[in-house]
């Protein structure tokens, strides 16, 4: 099992001592709505990843046994025994992360993967777990390079596992600045001003676990007391639906390609800046970028009850990713796919409920239908207490949805 699934159940717990704080304190970090959005994304980058084969190491493991007898040759050995082997390794590791990130904030299609880490509008320690599904995967290009030392995969691995993990706690506004860690290492305050969409802050700070970086590159930004930090993209998402989080900009380069007529821009558009956009499709199908000076962010209004069905969903979902990450080795694969597309189906609904999305009356319901269908595909074990959810969520949703068609749904300003 791997390292980042073993941290799950303490980034989880940080979260709730955060909350927690959050209401004691007051502080106003949390919205449901937001971090509901931020944690479905996660289950969704780790559900997805039970499914597909892992293109890095799909092609590094034979590149490194290809290159083997030259790293021997070479004198070229690691161990994950040596810990002055594994700091060289999460450095080396961290180095290219940052030109991975850079260039995911550089360049359209890299951009597409990368924005759903972007997107909340809020910053606290659930928008660390907010990740790509890596649908159009490109990411393992950049640590290729490590073949070059002669990194070992298991090596490999650990290390981005340990650069992973270290980013969680930098996504809080809680910890104050700290001079000298700010020249080292990336910070909560030097992260916040990566996650701001500011001008004076975007595209700034890309370094993983070492800010060094992003100073010898020039990149580097450091957070202004004159300057609060405004979360989100400058093209909001609009959605809680993690599916829509991950499409939102492959589908706008994908209608800039059927929009414009040029052929030239439909195949090069995907490799251009991040936010380039061919004119005639621009001029037909424009999408305006959010105000800074009347920030308003995405929050509709939705009666405590619907609210709250969501959260417990979601509550059901987060047992059953971890339930499913626990025991997918143990599992044929055509059971796995079954669970994760069944957990997909209901991520997208939950995210559509929080929207105040009316269709949703009839797509909840359908779900659950199609869950109970489903139970003979699936191990015998679940059957009762699958028979047991899907019951009482079909009693409680239409008690909620049904006596209150008139609701309303409208953005407030926080």
């Amino acid at each position: 099992m791997s390292l980042v699934t073993l941290a799950i159940p303490f980034f989880l717990l940080a979260v709730l001592v955060e909350l927690a704080l959050d209401r004691w304190r007051g502080w106003g970090l949390y919205r449901l709505n937001d971090a509901l959005g931020s944690l479905s994304a996660g289950i969704l980058s780790r559900i997805l990843g039970l499914i597909r084969v892992g293109i890095l190491m799909l092609l590094y493991i034979p590149l490194y046994q290809w290159l083997e007898p030259t790293y021997r040759q070479l004198g070229l050995t690691w161990s994950l025994d040596n810990p002055w082997h594994l700091v060289l390794a999460v450095i080396a590791y961290d180095f290219c992360y940052y030109w991975k990130h850079r260039i995911s904030h550089e360049i359209n299609i890299f951009w597409a993967e990368h924005l759903v880490h972007h997107q909340s509008e809020d910053y606290n320690l659930t928008t660390a777990l907010r990740q790509s599904s890596d649908l159009v995967p490109l990411g393992w290009i950049f640590y290729l390079p490590l073949l070059l030392i002669g990194m070992p995969p298991e090596v490999l691995i650990t290390a981005g596992a340990i650069d992973l993990i270290y980013q969680f706690w930098v996504h809080t506004q809680k910890f104050p600045k700290v001079q000298w860690m700010e020249w080292i290492l990336v910070t909560p305050s030097n992260h916040r001003v990566h996650h701001a969409q500011n001008r004076v802050y975007v595209d700034r700070n890309y370094g993983g676990v070492l800010i060094v970086w992003d100073r010898l590159f020039g990149t580097y930004q450091e957070e202004l007391e004159h300057e609060p930090c405004i979360y989100g993209v400058r093209k909001p998402l609009n959605t809680f639906d993690p599916l829509a989080a991950n499409l939102q900009h492959f589908k706008r380069m994908w209608l800039d390609a059927v929009y414009t007529k040029s052929w030239k821009e439909k195949f090069t558009l995907w490799f251009r800046a991040t936010g380039y956009r061919p004119a005639d499709a621009e001029a037909d199908l424009p999408y305006p970028s959010c105000n800074l000076d009347h920030f308003r962010r995405y929050d509709p209004r939705l009666t405590p009850g619907p609210r709250y069905y969501a959260l417990a969903q979601h509550l059901c979902y987060s047992a059953a990713t971890l339930a499913l990450l626990w025991s997918s080795k143990n599992l044929d694969y055509g059971t796995v796919a079954l669970i994760v597309a069944m957990l997909v189906i209901g991520l997208v609904i939950n995210g559509r409920i929080l929207d105040g999305e009316a269709r949703t009356r009839g797509w909840e319901q359908a779900r659950l239908v199609l869950l109970v269908v489903t139970l003979p595909l699936l191990p015998q074990v679940v059957w009762m207490p699958l028979l047991a959810y899907a019951g009482i969520s079909m009693t409680i949703w239409r008690m909620l949805v049904f006596p209150q068609k008139g609701d309303t749904v409208s953005p407030v300003s926080q």
